[in-house]
């Protein structure tokens, strides 16, 4: 995969003169060196996974796999439907007395 550097810096801010950018993978035994200068940043991947970065090198390593820094709000559509359903419900069970009162 090659990196995307202009969405990396977007994302991490520009890199740094004394870091060099390469892909580490999926390496299990690969440490990212926190950098005291570097403010710790949130990153999202697209199942809602949060990882804290502290790393201009580990930011721009995750970002090219994948994870942003900001979540897409999702909507829940079961949760609208029952509330449609039952807004029907309240409405249709409701009409006699409703008419009843208008009658009056």
């Amino acid at each position: 995969m090659d990196a995307n550097i202009p969405e990396i810096e977007k994302i991490c801010g520009v890199k740094p003169d004394n870091v060099q950018f390469y892909i580490v993978g999926n390496d299990p035994n690969f440490v990212f060196t926190p950098d005291p200068s570097y403010g710790q940043k949130v990153l999202y991947y697209i199942d809602e996974t949060v990882i804290n970065v502290t790393s201009w090198f580990e930011c721009a390593n995750y970002v090219n796999g994948g994870w942003v820094d900001s979540l897409i709000p999702k909507i829940n559509w079961e949760k609208n439907l029952f509330l449609s359903y039952l807004l029907i419900l309240v409405v249709y069970l409701s009409k006699d007395t409703f008419l009843r009162f208008i009658k009056k």
